[in-house]
């Protein structure tokens, strides 16, 4: 399908706005829930199932469990609601045997579930590869009970203990996820910079950074300036000047931002793309988590991004004409062993 360019057009004010581009939007709508069988298929279809040790009943297929989680995360439902949906995805051949509802909930809480989420996300984003540059990150809550919606809590409140942190890193061209790290509320944002730029660096080539303040500091600079990146994280207004003792990096940006803010501003505007895709998974997936375990709430989190994933790259099929077939790719091979 040839790419689609999104029309630009100027208001009285002069601002920029951009239409949709609505018979993309439509045809992926309208099919996204036929096509997101189809590669969530295709993605869980990698998974190696572990080797069995000892006697006993066998365990259920690992890909096939995996299949049934994200779906039912994809649905929004509980586990004993989305049973007669996983009986439709196995009529049409994605999955041979429907698990318990009771047996969903108990692999969900599986710490060694979180390494095979998080590489499927990987390996979700990997289409876009050469669509992707520039890159943001942000990190944001997921309450653990419905009464609570991470913008109205206070930053120092322990009620941020009721909730699970997902740092992510989204290429700013299609928000979709290159890296996710789910954490406790409470833990600072700074300490997951490197961490999601390293793992994202290891399949994009990342041009441009943004981020809020919040990751604001020397080392963070000097990290995304070893990765190769341009970091456009913007400076407190009350500094002044780059003291000499700052290394390089760190001058040329504040001199950057303070000698040239509209056009810092212009980059720095991209990282709003964060947000957008925080809003997706929250008002597609849900914002609470409905698991009552620590690793059943990160694992869940870890399901809608991966859902998330799979609804961009069907956005982009249409939008981008991309190709997305992850039976080309090579098998995903888990040294995670899950027993029942």
């Amino acid at each position: 399908m040839p790419i689609t360019a999104p029309k630009e057009a100027i208001n009285e004010d002069s601002n920029k706005t951009y239409s949709q581009d609505w018979i993309s939007y439509n045809q992926a709508q309208t099919q996204e829930k036929i096509l997101f069988l189809e590669l969530l298929y295709e993605l869980t279809s990698q998974i190696k199932q572990p080797k069995r040790n000892g006697a006993g009943r066998p365990p259920v297929d690992l890909g096939e469990m995996v299949y049934a989680c994200c779906l039912k995360t994809y649905l929004d439902f509980s586990s004993r609601r989305s049973e007669s949906d996983i009986k439709l995805a196995q009529q049409l051949g994605y999955i041979d045997h429907v698990p318990h509802f009771n047996t969903m909930l108990k692999y969900i809480r599986k710490p060694e579930m979180k390494q095979v989420l998080t590489k499927l996300i990987q390996m979700s984003a990997l289409p876009l590869k050469e669509v992707e540059s520039n890159f943001a990150m942000d990190a944001s809550g997921f309450s653990i009970v419905m009464s609570f919606a991470w913008n109205k809590v206070n930053r120092s409140s322990l009620e941020r203990r009721k909730f699970k942190k997902a740092h992510i890193m989204v290429g700013t061209k299609t928000n979709v996820i290159t890296h996710i790290e789910v954490t406790d509320g409470y833990l600072s944002d700074t300490k997951m910079f490197e961490n999601l730029l390293s793992n994202t660096s290891r399949n994009f080539q990342i041009r441009e950074l943004y981020a809020d303040k919040g990751y604001l500091s020397e080392k963070n600079l000097g990290i995304a300036f070893r990765y190769g990146a341009i970091p456009f994280i913007p400076f407190h207004r009350n500094m002044k000047r780059a003291s000499g003792d700052k290394m390089l990096i760190w001058r040329v940006m504040f001199e950057f931002f303070r000698d040239h803010s509209e056009e810092f501003m212009k980059h720095y505007h991209q990282r709003s793309n964060v947000e957008s895709a925080f809003s997706m998974m929250k008002r597609k997936f849900g914002s609470y988590l409905r698991a009552r375990s620590s690793v059943g709430r990160e694992n869940e989190v870890l399901c809608k991004a991966l859902c998330h994933n799979i609804c961009v790259l069907i956005q982009e099929m249409f939008e981008l004409g991309i190709k997305v077939d992850f039976q080309e790719m090579t098998p995903l091979e888990f040294m995670c062993k899950i027993e029942l």
